[in-house]
Formats: structure tokens, C-alpha cells, sequence
């Protein structure tokens, strides 16, 4: 809390070391003549340099620390170090001035300031102005994306300024980023400076690879801009590297402070007999000055009657410092009421965009969740399907079967009829073919002389073994062994049919192998 001295004119009955009216005329002389004119002008200078003095330690304590910090944080991490491990304080602010990508303010972009919400809501930035961005043939969502990627760039970096104070040991609730933005970085840092009646300042007097020891130059544009623009009540120390290389005082000034120090002081000097009784200054002066301000109980009762309404005073000054920073925090929350009002916009519109989207989305996955259900049903019906055409059709395969083995048990009957075998050698019938114990001669393999398994067509047409074709052809066999003809190629074809009916009548004659 900064504490301002306002000596107001004080009651009749409170005036400081001025002897009460009703004592008599003796007293009065007694207790003016112990101080002579010499010695009260010479205790008045001192009060006055005592006083300037507790003000401005009361003061530098106070007063809030702002660091200007770079974007990169390379750059101005020695700045804060220096700082934090120098200067002592009760409050410390992360100074930034950030430059958008275009300079070029337009009033719809205000509503940008919003967007700074949905990055670090705990942080807070006590004054924030967006400037908009003129890029043409962009569309405006496409210019809000580049400025918050712009800002989400910024804020990554200052919060690791912030982490860097929270490394060193400094409260978290200590230390806060005020950030701006601008199109120029040092006309930015001198307007906050007026605007927020900045007190201490340190900023980077040049870039630490220019360092040299026993440098006392400041190279850096932006801090010789500030140090000559800044008003004189700020106080700037300009650091390189983590050196202290320049210090620029700054002027004790303190809204109306110094006014009323003055006005103090004059009505010190309308005091005809006594000074106001500060103990610890009077302790400080020589025995003879003490004594000199030795007064009567009246004097002494008087001066504390001074004291307390000096008290009463300092208590009211505090009361309004505390007026004046709520003023200000409510003006701060309005404006912050204000820049969300006027992105209202700006949020709706993204938040039916997010809404579009979703929709779409699950559009999407009910058109797809109900194709795979259709693609299970088709699936169940065809699998209903196969389990009841398979015994049917099976059946049918098996009927053609019987079939096939009658035609052609039949056409071989007529074929040995036409060539004119015996019916010894033939069956005559359906019932005499099904008795007969010897095979019929073309279940016999030509070669082999024995009932066919695999029964397989040569190139010939004369149906073989095809194991025993086979062992015939790799044993330089290139003429059919029936007709002793060149064999065009040496395929075999499968004969089914024959097969059919070899695997029927062996099953009707189960011991013919058995047979001697």
C-alpha cells in the first residue's frame, strides 16, 4: 500500500506543540524561548528530508516490478533472473508488447479479445487491445486462426517466463503477465508506463551476446527509446546478460505527494513555538536540541492529541488508495464484460460450426452403422438359404448319380452287343449284370490286368489305370498299348462314370478279392 502524507490544517484544539490558549503568559514565553529561529528552521529541514525519506522506502516497497520480456525467452531470461535475485518486491509483472502479423486495426477483430480465455483462464491480464490482421483474399475464420496461433505462440512463451519466477521461488500469486498489443514495441512499453503509472522498470539494455565486461553503453533501440520517452517518476535499470549496466532515477513523485509534503511543510514553518513530534527523529538530535524541546504536560498532552490525528489521516489516505484500486479493478471487469460481449459473435459462430460438424459426423456413422446392419442380414438370410438348399441339392447330386451309373451300365451292354460278345462274357440283364461274380472286362486295366481304382482316358480313348499309364510312359512308352498307334500327347482324363460303377459292383461283391 502506498502511503501519501496529506497534512490538512489541524482542529484549533489539535494544533502541534502550540501552547494551549487559556495557560498564562509566562508559560508561553518559558516555552518558546528554549528554541531559537536558527535551530527550528534547521530541525524543520531535516523533518522534511525524514519524511521525504520513509515516504519514498515506503514507496519502493510498494511499487509493483514490471520486467519487459522478448517473445523468445532466450532473450530476456538474464533480464528477469536479474530481477528476481536483486530487487525486492510485492508484486511482479511479465511486460510484453506483442506484434500481430499485420498492423492494420480494424473493429471486428475486437472480438478476438475473447479468445484469450481458452488458453490460461487463471492468468490474468489486466490490459489487453487486439488489433486486426488485413490479409486479403482470406476469409475472416482463416484470419481468426492466424491471430490465435499468433497469441497461443506468445502466451507458451510468457508462461514460461512465469514458470522461470516460480523456479526462483516467487509465490505464484506474486507474479502475473501484462501483456499488450501493438505495432510498435517501445511506443507500446512508454504508453503502459503512462497509462498504469509504472514505478520500476527493468528492460534489457542489449542483447547478451553483445556483453562486454565494463560495459556501460546501451546498443538496444528499444531501450534508449524507452529511457528518454519514460516519465521521470519511473525508475529504470537497464541489465545485459545478467549485469546491471545503467540506472536511470526516477524523480519521487507520487500523485500529489510531493504537493502536499510541501504544504506540510509550510504550515511546519507557521508553527511559532514547536515542531511536529516525530520520537525518532527528535532521539536522533543532540542532547541540547532534545532539551530544547522539552515542553510542559500541556505541550506533551497536545502533541499526542497531533499524533492521533495524524494517525486518523494516514488511515483515511489508505482508505482511498483502496478506493482507487477498486475503481480501477472495476473498471478493468468492465472492460473485460465488454470485449466478451462484443465476441459473443465470434463464439456463437464457432460453436454452430463445432455443432455443423458433430451432426455430419454422426450422420455419417448412422448411414454406415445401418449399411453394416443390412450387410448382416443379407448375411444371416443367405446363410439360411445354404443350410436349406445343401441337403436338397445334395440329394439331386446324388439321384443324377444313380442316374449316370444306369445310362451307363446300359450303353456299355449295348456296346458289348454290338461287338458280338457272348452273353457269357456280357450281362443279358439288370439282374443278371448285378449277380455275376466275374468283373465286368473294362473294370479291367488293360495293362495291369486287374480292377481299376482310378480309371483315367488316354489319348487313345481306351480308359487305363492311371498309375499304371503312368509307369508305361516313364518307361519310354510313346505308342498306346491297345492299338500300338503314336500317342498324340500324354494326358489323362478322369473317368468318372467308370469309377461309379467299378466302386458299385465292388460293393456288391465284397469277397471278390477274397475269391481264389
Amino acid at each position: 500500500m502506498l502511503l501519501t502524507l496529506d497534512l490538512a490544517p489541524l482542529p484549533p484544539n489539535c494544533q502541534p506543540n502550540r501552547p494551549p490558549a487559556n495557560l498564562p503568559a509566562h508559560e508561553i514565553r518559558r516555552n518558546v524561548a528554549g528554541i531559537d529561529r536558527r535551530e527550528k528552521s534547521s530541525l524543520i529541514e531535516k523533518i522534511q528530508r525524514r519524511v521525504e525519506r520513509i515516504t519514498m522506502a515506503e514507496a519502493l516497497i510498494e511499487d509493483p516490478v514490471y520486467v519487459a520480456v522478448n517473445k523468445d525467452v532466450g532473450e530476456s531470461r538474464s533480464t528477469l533472473t536479474w530481477a528476481l535475485r536483486h530487487l525486492q518486491f510485492k508484486k511482479l509483472y511479465l511486460l510484453h508488447v506483442h506484434l500481430p502479423i499485420s498492423m492494420n486495426p480494424t473493429s471486428e477483430d475486437q472480438s478476438l479479445l475473447s479468445l484469450t480465455n481458452l488458453f490460461r483462464p487463471s492468468l490474468s491480464f489486466p490490459f489487453f487491445v487486439v488489433w486486426g490482421i488485413a490479409a486479403s483474399g482470406l476469409e475472416q475464420s482463416e484470419i481468426d486462426a492466424i491471430q490465435v496461433s499468433e497469441l497461443t505462440s506468445t502466451y507458451e512463451s510468457l508462461l514460461k517466463y512465469h514458470d522461470i519466477c516460480l523456479h526462483e521461488g516467487i509465490i505464484e500469486q506474486d507474479v502475473e503477465i501484462f501483456c499488450d498489443v501493438g505495432d510498435n514495441v517501445e511506443e507500446g512499453i512508454v504508453n503502459l508506463i503512462y497509462e498504469n503509472n509504472i514505478k520500476k522498470l527493468i528492460i534489457g539494455a542489449a542483447a547478451d551476446s553483445r556483453y562486454s565486461e565494463g560495459m556501460v553503453n546501451i546498443t538496444s533501440r528499444k531501450a534508449k527509446y524507452v529511457s528518454s520517452h519514460a516519465p521521470h517518476c519511473c525508475k529504470i535499470w537497464l541489465v545485459c546478460n545478467g549485469n546491471l549496466i545503467q540506472t536511470r532515477e526516477g524523480r519521487f513523485d507520487l500523485e500529489g505527494s510531493s504537493h502536499s509534503s510541501s504544504e506540510s511543510l509550510a504550515s511546519l514553518h507557521d508553527l511559532d513555538s514547536a515542531l511536529i513530534p516525530y520520537e525518532d527523529v527528535v532521539r536522533a538530535e543532540p542532547d541540547s536540541e532534545s532539551h530544547a524541546l522539552s515542553s510542559s504536560p500541556e505541550d506533551q498532552s497536545a502533541r499526542g492529541s497531533a499524533a492521533t490525528y495524524y494517525e486518523e489521516q494516514r488511515r483515511r489516505l489508505e482508505i482511498e488508495e483502496l478506493k482507487r484500486e477498486l475503481e480501477q479493478h472495476d473498471k478493468m471487469n468492465r472492460e473485460r464484460e465488454e470485449a466478451l460481449s462484443s465476441s459473443f459473435g465470434v463464439t456463437q459462430m464457432l460453436y454452430s460450426e463445432e455443432v455443423r460438424r458433430r451432426r455430419e459426423a454422426e450422420e455419417e456413422l448412422n448411414r454406415a452403422r445401418a449399411e453394416i446392419k443390412d450387410m448382416k442380414r443379407v448375411q444371416k438370410e443367405l446363410e439360411e438359404q445354404l443350410y436349406i438348399d445343401c441337403p436338397r441339392r445334395l440329394d439331386m447330386a446324388e439321384k443324377e448319380r444313380d442316374e449316370a451309373i444306369k445310362k451307363t451300365e446300359e450303353l456299355l451292354r449295348n456296346l458289348y452287343m454290338e461287338k458280338g460278345e457272348s452273353s457269357s462274357d456280357s450281362p443279358s440283364s439288370a439282374s443278371q449284370w448285378s449277380v455275376s461274380n466275374e468283373p465286368p472286362p473294362y473294370f479291367i486295366c488293360p495293362i495291369s490286368k486287374e480292377i481299376m481304382q482310378n480309371p483315367h482316358v488316354a489319348a487313345d480313348g481306351y480308359t487305363y489305370e492311371a498309375n499304371e499309364f503312368k509307369i508305361w510312359l516313364s518307361h519310354g512308352g510313346e505308342k498306346s498299348p491297345m492299338t500300338n498307334l503314336r500317342l498324340e500327347n500324354h494326358n489323362l482324363t478322369p473317368n468318372l462314370a467308370l469309377r461309379s460303377a467299378i466302386n458299385e459292383w465292388l460293393q456288391q461283391h465284397p469277397y471278390f478279392f477274397d475269391l481264389p
